[in-house]
């Protein structure tokens, strides 16, 4: 359906990883990016870049940390694609809109102040009580196999719902299925249609029954965002205090000399990227962790040990002794290289041509880091397929050659807190109380992983 005819000169030689390649994978659902890095290892480690067709539109997928360096430093040069340009009229660009991460200018700049001085003063203590919730849960398992990637899902919407605006989705309370309130039923349904890989490779949604079928159930979770900005401005007039993130974004607008603030409908397309970056490629995150640890039994040890002697038996940290927690801090890191909960970094576009080895990338091309192509790399790292965290024991060194990037570099770094404080809470409630057994062996894929927790007696 999509000629091939029209590549550009400058990418004639560039291997192409096909449209049938990408519909066989999303048909087969072995659309993971180990499988793709795996399947073009020779291409993304020899030439550094691939190219691919989304809607007629060549992209190229470049795994080179030089131009990685390049990208992250000369923003103007590369700015974000936005999802109108790519996606134009879908349920993914009606969804998240204009936001902090597709923005780009004076428009990035203004939401960028006000996310950051939101991000300054994060709820940590949310964190922690997502933290004991989760511990609650373990401790009725009675060392019964739990489908981990599951409950890292229920931990992280629990989580994220009252740390982004104070809503308790409490969908942790039960191990064997989601409550059925609407809230829920809701979220999980835009995100289910959201990632799905057929309507971003072919123009389904130009079809009116599925574009407005997808399109009712985007505007039905953007009408439940729209009631908790409204009741978030209420509370905050009539003087109520909570510290969640859309409470703090919107008294940064309401406090901005320049009257230079973010109007309800950014306030909404933030709430759903900020959602959309903390669950899922959170909850994975947390899932191969607890894989890894489950695995390494050394390391678990180490970091129950450094747990117990940095807080004894108070599982709530001053912000003094977070930071002590040097080897816990390690094994996110490492956890971060291996399985980089953001695979491909958000494209951008070429302002000018681009010239690359033998190529000339044209002006106006999308193209975006394969980030877990990097850090896999036999090139970039030694012995990249095992799980070392003492690689990080300098953390001054860990961006220095752009070779670890799990949230980008440079200005326009995705923010991390959400992903990393959740990690911190979870290891340190789950590693000091629980014994964390894996039913898989080590080169088993973390999607189909059970751990049991075994509850250790209070030291």
């Amino acid at each position: 359906f999509y000629l091939t005819n029209n590549i550009p000169s400058g990418l004639k030689n560039v291997h192409t990883l096909t449209t049938f390649e990408q519909l066989r994978s999303a048909v087969t659902n072995d659309t993971g990016s180990d499988k793709l890095y795996l399947n073009k290892k020779e291409y993304f480690d020899n030439d550094g870049i691939v190219k691919f067709q989304i809607r007629g539109k060549w992209m190229a997928v470049i795994s080179d940390p030089v131009l990685a360096k390049d990208i992250f430093l000369r923003i103007e040069a590369f700015p974000k694609l936005l999802v109108q340009e790519y996606l134009p009229d879908t349920a993914l660009s009606h969804h998240y809109g204009i936001n902090i991460v597709h923005s780009n200018g004076d428009v990035w700049k203004r939401q960028r102040r006000i996310c950051n001085l939101a991000f300054k003063v994060l709820p940590v203590h949310l964190f922690v009580e997502g933290g004991f919730k989760l511990m609650n849960v373990l401790e009725t398992t009675d060392n019964k196999p739990i489908e981990v990637v599951n409950l890292m899902h229920r931990f992280t919407l629990d989580v994220l719902g009252k740390v982004v605006f104070d809503f308790d989705f409490n969908v942790c309370i039960n191990k064997f299925f989601y409550p059925n309130n609407i809230y829920v039923t809701t979220y999980n349904e835009v995100q289910d249609l959201l990632k799905d890989p057929l309507f971003n490779l072919l123009p389904l949604d130009r079809i009116p029954y599925f574009k407005n079928k997808r399109l009712r159930k985007v505007e039905k979770l953007e009408k439940l965002f729209d009631d908790f900005i409204e009741k978030k401005h209420k509370s905050i007039a009539a003087g109520k205090v909570n510290g969640d993130l859309l409470e703090l974004m919107i008294k940064a607008c309401n406090d901005d000399p320049d009257n230079q603030g973010l109007n309800d409908i950014e306030l909404r397309h933030n709430l759903a990227i900020f959602m959309v970056a903390g669950h899922d490629t959170t909850a994975n995150s947390l899932a191969t962790i607890l894989y890894l640890l489950s695995i390494h039994k050394d390391v678990q040890q180490k970091a129950r040990e450094e747990i117990l002697s940095v807080l004894g038996s108070d599982l709530t940290p001053s912000a003094e002794q977070h930071k002590a927690l040097k080897y816990l801090n390690m094994i996110i890191y490492e956890n971060l290289r291996i399985y980089p909960p953001v695979p491909f970094l958000p494209f951008r576009k070429l302002e000018e041509d681009l010239k690359y080895k033998n190529h000339v990338i044209p002006a106006g091309t999308g193209i975006g880091l394969f980030v877990y192509a990097i850090q896999n790399s036999p090139k970039f790292w030694e012995n990249p397929e095992e799980f070392i965290p003492e690689r990080f024991e300098n953390e001054k060194d860990i961006n220095g050659s752009y070779t670890w990037l799990p949230f980008g570099a440079g200005s326009r770094i995705i923010c991390s807190e959400l992903t990393k404080s959740q990690q911190i809470e979870m290891q340190r409630h789950c590693v000091a109380c629980f014994r964390i057994q894996g039913k898989l062996g080590k080169h088993d894929w973390i999607k189909e992983a059970e751990l049991r927790t075994e509850a250790l007696p209070a030291s």
